[in-house]
């Protein structure tokens, strides 16, 4: 498999596996039927990282994230609202091109890593217009990689897990079977419900329950193997931008999410 491909996807599977292993229940309540379709789209994903990647030569997807409800601030159990509407265009191809683009209420911004030498990512503030260079350090690259020989098996991922079955919904991308996953409080109301493409076992929806507190659904609109990615969209264009330090950018980031976040994360 291409390092490239590799090392995202490994990246990628990492996030999915720490977030679902923090908010589901340690009960071991495994709906069958459940988990065999998990099961499918974990091992279709695994296999793909391990051993049929050769074929890969680029990815995009688009994915939409939309909700609100209250952030939690701090130890007194005060709160900000906060509301997200937000799309995240991704593409990728080999070797080693990264765009993605982020569009939304709480800001704009744009990640860009251009070629296999290339090590430094472009980071672009198009509300301010300001941009950064990043290092990308070697080191985290090897990490991902040791994570792709050995991802851990699935039946560890779930044998904790409150998870069940709950039918078939229309998806925009077609039909695609409901997936439930409940927090650590057994009593909760609140949640994770996930969508999964009959047939070709992809995740194409989440919605996040918090009670009655947050309620965020991730919805994937697009997400296509092998789409001819013009070279040019791995070309950061900084015209009329001014470069900034990354400290200088994380500051900058702050500012923008808080004030939005200050505003009902009404800010467009």
């Amino acid at each position: 498999m291409n390092t490239f491909v590799k090392r995202f996807s490994a990246f990628v599977l990492v996030l999915m596996l720490a977030a679902f292993c923090a908010s589901v229940v340690c009960v071991a309540a495994t709906d069958e039927k459940a988990k065999e379709i998990l099961e499918k789209t974990y091992n279709k994903y695994t296999d793909l990282i391990k051993k049929s990647g050769s074929d890969i030569q680029s990815l995009a997807a688009k994915i939409t994230i939309k909700g609100g409800g209250e952030l939690p601030m701090g130890n007194n159990g005060g709160a900000m609202p906060l509301n997200v509407n937000a799309t995240l265009e991704l593409y990728f191809a080999q070797p080693r091109n990264l765009y993605i683009a982020l569009v939304g209420n709480l800001g704009n911004a744009t990640v860009i890593v251009s070629g296999e030498a290339n090590k430094v990512a472009t980071i672009m503030l198009p509300g301010t217009r300001q941009f950064a260079k990043i290092d990308v350090p070697e080191e985290r690259m090897a990490d991902m990689d040791e994570v792709a020989e050995e991802p851990p098996p699935v039946g560890e991922v779930l044998k904790d897990a409150n998870v069940t079955y709950d039918g078939i919904a229309e998806t925009k991308l077609g039909k695609a079977h409901k997936i439930k996953l409940q927090f650590d409080n057994p009593n909760s109301e609140g949640g994770v419900t996930v969508y999964i493409l009959d047939g070709k076992w992809d995740p194409v929806r989440v919605d996040i329950n918090v009670e009655e507190k947050l309620n965020v659904v991730v919805e994937f609109e697009k997400l296509e193997i092998n789409e001819k990615v013009p070279a040019s969209q791995f070309v950061p264009n900084t015209e009329g931008y001014t470069e900034i330090s990354q400290d200088e950018l994380g500051t900058v980031i702050m500012m923008q999410v808080m004030s939005a976040m200050m505003q009902g994360g009404g800010m467009e």
